[in-house]
């Protein structure tokens, strides 16, 4: 395998994860592992990131059904990284080869893919990524982005302030964890609720996310349990007409699951930015927001990664480790 590795540096190959086609019957996704994929190189204003690790997102594998038109296939799957600058694309000031860094590369989260992450290199646009604290690991810096941007954006354009009640369905899942801590450590909420299954995802959002309050969704309806109690609403599930009953008059909701009733609750495509990306640094360095994972894949088990997250049973990431 270490011959195979230092063999694809020196080659312009390396080994990726691509989505082959967006064919709805191959289910729940086209992905495949590939060992001779094109090696990127960094335009004007991207680095090159030799990639140590990745993390999975259903948007992932939600592509295919919100009609993205890709330019071409195959595409490397992937949108959240850590790992090391490896070359500095013209015009790029911001990081210099050797750097730490860590973000989402998509500048515009469903728009056509022209870089993954899943992959032994991946380029990004050197104004959306940001320097990884020398405290937070690889595996934790690729849990953070995609989830932290969206959290940050819903409450940015709910406006979320200091002393608010906020409710957020799925308080288990990648982006419901890491909200709730967003939601009390950055925009100073006075009181946090979501919705787990008793037990085990109870505990789980009691003890990563602090919240204040968690409705057991299968035996009761938050809806009602809540009705009128929340300032801010973010949907994570599909649940927006539950949402709004939890809405106070005036209050402000959005989704990020939901496209189809923009009358309820308004969707919206999460835009990373280099302001975003180093406010979650500084929330990572002080300890205010700790990435929290499920489970960390090995690079040649990635496709099983995918799966897990197909399956919603995940609490929390999905990281998958690409390079030690």
């Amino acid at each position: 395998a270490l011959l195979t590795t230092q063999l694809s540096h020196t080659r312009n190959i390396m080994k990726a994860v691509v989505e082959k086609s967006h064919d709805t019957s191959k289910q729940p996704f086209d992905f495949e592992l590939v060992v001779d994929f094109p090696k990127p190189k960094p335009s004007e204003g991207e680095i090159l990131i030799k990639v140590h690790a990745a993390a999975t997102n259903p948007v992932d594998i939600a592509r295919k059904y919100v009609g993205i038109q890709e330019s071409s296939f195959p595409v490397v799957v992937g949108y959240d990284v850590a790992g090391v600058v490896e070359e500095v694309g013209e015009g790029v000031c911001d990081f210099k080869v050797g750097d730490r860094v860590f973000g989402d590369v998509m500048k515009q989260t469903l728009g056509p893919k022209f870089t993954g992450t899943m992959a032994e290199f991946a380029v990004a646009p050197a104004n959306i990524m940001a320097i990884l604290p020398e405290t937070v690991s690889f595996e934790e810096g690729a849990a953070i982005p995609l989830a932290a941007i969206t959290s940050i954006q819903a409450f940015e354009l709910t406006g979320a302030k200091k002393g608010d009640k906020i409710f957020i369905s799925g308080g288990a899942g990648g982006v419901g964890i890491h909200a709730l801590q967003i939601a009390k450590n950055r925009f100073e909420a006075s009181e946090c609720a979501t919705t787990a299954s008793a037990g085990k995802k109870t505990d789980f959002v009691k003890e990563n996310g602090k919240a204040d309050r968690i409705i057991d969704y299968k035996t009761e309806d938050a809806g009602e349990v809540l009705k009128g109690w929340a300032d801010v609403v973010l949907d994570t599930t599909k649940d927006v007409e539950m949402g709004a009953k939890i809405l106070k008059d005036g209050g402000g909701i959005r989704t990020i699951a939901e496209f189809s009733k923009p009358e309820i609750a308004k969707s919206f495509s999460v835009e990373p930015t280099k302001e975003r990306m180093n406010a979650i640094a500084l929330d990572m360095a002080s300890g205010k927001l700790k990435a929290v994972i499920d489970t960390v894949y090995k690079f040649e088990d990635a496709i099983k990664a995918f799966e897990y997250q197909a399956s919603g049973r995940a609490m929390g990431k999905i990281v998958v480790k690409i390079t030690d």
